[in-house]
């Protein structure tokens, strides 16, 4: 029998948003954000073709560093150090159009690294070399203390939380073996945040609000502590000291002013609902949800599940058997109202060798609801 504890809070999740007809187990993709975070969205709409967009965006000037606030005590900045951007990719690519590095410098990440950032930093021109992880992508930080021991990278680049798998890397372990040589940390928080607390001390994170915390599609965020702020150098003649009066922190510089600020408004909200109902118990409840999920589809024929049952967080991976094509299975969950996502090789090039099918759940699901997955897996997966 699958048991979930603390229904009452899956509960409190549920009601805050839409039923749905079949079964969203997606969260890692895209969270189901509430309807007060869609009623916001629509007022702050509505705002602007009432006041203009600028004196609508004026006018919510504390709703945001409440926002920014918010998002920084997930991350381990302050509120000073965040800004917030149009997605994760959008985040990184201003990140590393100001922070200080050349073409040519030499960048360390781990090799089950997120595939498009990998791209991002070899697109700035960067040389990018791989770290040790083990068979499961979790990175080797006592090889990575030994190399540095031996040599510097300008900075060293990691995936919180992966998106293939359901690994947490060591972050605070990593954090801490770089601060001896001054090497800089810049951490994508994109899968991680909302699912876990991130440990404070590195010099920049970066991520998406659409994932676990639930917000619109369209907003992102970036943050940079210092000392780093002071060496940003935005490239852009747009993103100038002189173009942003008032704005006395560098990292603002790289928040874009042709922005979603509807969809702002919306993360705002759904990052005081996130605080309402309690971080510490919503993370509890996703590992727990998580070890249910692996549990209940280890006995489906045709798959392999990629974690243990105690695997951090709420992302869950099966490996496919020879003749089941992962892409094919999902076409037919999604037919019979099931949401979830493929993992192909391009996620961590370095590191996935085969696509991977991938489920996600957020705190709403019930027990029934993963029955019912086992059930409709096993129909999807034969002949």
């Amino acid at each position: 029998m699958i048991e979930i504890p603390d229904e009452q809070l899956g509960r409190a999740w549920a009601e805050r948003r839409p039923r749905t007809a079949g079964l969203h187990v997606d969260t890692a993709a895209c969270g189901r954000t509430s309807g007060a975070v869609r009623a916001r969205v629509a007022r702050h709409q509505a705002a602007e073709a009432r006041r203009g967009g600028y004196v609508a965006e004026a006018a919510i000037a504390g709703e945001l560093r409440e926002a920014r606030a918010r998002l920084g005590a997930l991350l381990g900045f302050g509120a000073e150090d965040v800004a917030f951007t149009e997605s994760a990719s959008t985040a990184l690519a201003q990140l590393l159009a100001a922070w200080p590095v050349e073409a040519g410098d030499v960048v360390w990440a781990p090799r089950s690294d997120w595939g498009p950032s990998l791209a991002a930093l070899a697109d700035r021109g960067l040389r990018v070399e791989l770290l040790d992880v083990d068979s499961r992508g979790v990175l080797d930080v006592e090889a990575l203390a030994a190399r540095l021991r031996r040599e510097r990278p300008a900075l060293v680049h990691v995936t919180a939380a992966l998106s293939h798998r359901a690994v947490l890397q060591p972050v605070a372990e990593c954090v801490a073996a770089c601060a001896e040589y001054e090497v800089p940390v810049v951490l994508d928080a994109a899968q991680a945040l909302g699912q876990f607390r991130l440990p404070p001390g590195a010099a920049a994170a970066y991520g998406t609000g659409r994932k676990f915390l639930c917000g619109p599609r369209g907003v992102g965020y970036v943050a940079v502590a210092d000392p780093w702020q002071g060496r940003l150098v935005p490239r852009a003649p747009a993103l100038a000291a002189g173009a942003w009066p008032g704005e006395s922190r560098p990292v603002r510089r790289l928040e874009s002013r042709e922005a979603f600020v509807a969809g702002r408004a919306g993360l705002a909200v759904a990052l005081a609902e996130f605080e309402e109902l309690g971080p510490s118990r919503i993370m509890r409840r996703l590992a727990e949800v998580g070890a249910a999920t692996r549990r209940a589809l280890a006995e489906v024929p045709g798959w392999a599940v990629c974690d243990p049952v105690a695997a951090p967080g709420a992302i869950v991976a099966l490996r496919p058997a020879d003749d089941v094509d992962p892409a094919a299975v999902r076409e037919r969950l999604v037919r019979r109202g099931v949401v979830c996502s493929v993992a192909g090789a391009e996620r961590a090039p370095h590191h996935l060798t085969g696509s991977l099918l991938r489920f996600s759940p957020h705190i709403d699901v019930t027990a029934a609801d993963l029955e019912r997955l086992v059930r409709v897996l096993a129909s999807c997966t034969g002949p």
